[in-house]
């Protein structure tokens, strides 16, 4: 235990100074996000608990800039502001500037339609509920501040984002708020509905630190489990899933009433029928999670069927960019928009 104490300390003061460098000597705004983002996925429990300022806090951006929610302000940071907001919500160890990815931004797609692309940016490392029940409260702040009437709000999340935004609709229910009855669409991209398994969530991890050269200082720590990450393996959504030290199998919660939901699954291998393929799925997520099937005592998520779409030949991040998924998003939402 004292060598795994020891590693872990090096290994965070590593990642610590790796972030220093890019927040203080002026490295770019991508490869700093990515570090800060992977840091906070892997620690941000621990970060926030000490106070630390390294500790990721939420914010709804456009990916230049955190937005104050008042109204004055909002004119002010966004002059063209639409009556229809997507807003996309990031996956774990991620941020809000890497839904741009080889130069495709799933938000930015809805430009020429008429949509504001709004971004969350969030502690992935925090309990899922958490996330939700803040991301709730920001989005009532939100839509009643926004410059001209909201007709149509839409939550596009990958991966955690996913969760972390039915999450949000479940406390919006909750604590009655306003901001759900301009909800028109929820769209998931690889979410794992009933969870992913946390060896694929190391190995994914991995993959991800292998490929990308600012996130070096994070090799060998992949098995940190923050309590986001033990969430995402089990795919709760609520408090009662965790307080107490509660590890058991909790029925879904439904998805948000009125609101057309959508839920998008990869596989790595092309055949999307073979049943190796579909286990696998896009390399985290099972496609049988990513669409909320029946597992064991627990029924099915309830997608209606025709909202669900499988792809093969298609990773977890690839679902981020992949000319097929920009195509199926852009159609669930534009064909549900209310004009």
């Amino acid at each position: 235990m004292n060598d795994v104490n020891e590693r872990l300390k090096q290994n965070t003061e590593l990642a610590q100074s790796t972030i220093k460098q890019f927040v203080e000597n002026g490295g770019s705004s991508y490869p700093a996000a990515a570090v800060m983002a992977t840091l906070n996925g892997l620690f941000g429990d621990t970060l926030l608990e000490k106070k630390h300022r390294f500790a990721q806090r939420m914010s709804i951006r456009d990916q230049k800039q955190d937005l104050v929610l008042e109204k004055s302000q909002l004119v002010r940071q966004l002059p063209d502001a639409q009556s229809r907001i997507i807003l996309c919500v990031h996956g774990w160890c991620m941020s809000d500037v890497q839904w741009t990815r080889k130069g495709v931004d799933h938000g930015r797609q809805f430009e020429k339609f008429g949509y504001t692309p709004l971004y969350l940016r969030y502690n992935t490392g925090r309990h899922i509920s958490e996330n939700g029940e803040d991301f709730s409260y920001f989005l009532e702040q939100l839509i009643s501040e926004w410059p001209c009437e909201v007709k149509e709000l839409v939550l596009l999340g990958h991966s955690m984002g996913g969760l972390v935004s039915r999450s949000a609709c479940y406390y919006a229910v909750q604590h009655q708020h306003a901001w759900l009855k301009s909800l028109t669409t929820l769209v998931t991209l690889g979410s794992p509905h009933n969870g992913a398994p946390l060896a694929k969530l190391a190995c994914w991890l991995d993959a991800q630190i292998e490929d990308t050269p600012s996130l070096k200082a994070f090799s060998s720590i992949a098995d940190v489990r923050s309590n986001g990450s033990r969430d995402l393996s089990r795919g709760v959504i609520f408090h009662e899933a965790w307080r107490d030290g509660q590890q058991g199998v909790f029925p879904h919660i439904h998805l948000p009433l009125h609101v057309n939901c959508f839920a998008a699954a990869s596989c790595l291998g092309h055949d999307i029928e073979d049943e190796k393929n579909r286990l696998l799925g896009d390399g985290l997520v099972p496609v049988s999670s990513a669409l909320g099937e029946a597992r064991g005592y627990i029924t099915r998520l309830g997608f209606p069927l025709d909202n669900l779409w499988v792809a093969g030949g298609i990773s977890h991040l690839g679902l981020l960019n992949h000319p097929q998924v920009l195509h199926q998003v852009q159609s669930w939402v534009l064909v549900n928009s209310p004009d």
